[in-house]
C-alpha cells in the first residue's frame, strides 16, 4: 500500500512542472514530425502508383489477382 501512496504525488507533480530542457517543443514537434512520415510515407508510392494508372486507363485492364483455395502441389 506504501507504494501508491508513494508514486501518485510524483506523478501529479511531474505532471504540473513545466519542462526544464530549452528545446522541449522543438524536439517534440521533430519527433511528431518523424511519427507522422514514418506511417504515412510507405503508403504514398503506391497511392501515386494508383492514380497514375487510373489516368492513364491501365488501371482497368491490368490482370485480375485470383485466389485459388486448392493449391496443386
Amino acid at each position: 500500500m506504501a507504494f501508491p501512496s508513494h508514486v501518485l504525488p510524483q506523478i501529479r507533480r511531474y505532471s504540473q512542472q513545466i519542462p526544464r530542457d530549452p528545446h522541449f517543443r522543438l524536439k517534440a514537434s521533430l519527433m511528431t514530425g518523424y511519427l507522422v512520415g514514418a506511417f504515412t510515407l510507405p503508403f504514398v508510392p503506391p497511392l501515386l502508383e494508383t492514380r497514375r494508372a487510373k489516368a492513364d486507363g491501365s488501371y482497368l485492364t491490368r490482370p485480375r489477382i485470383e485466389f485459388n483455395p486448392s493449391p496443386k502441389f
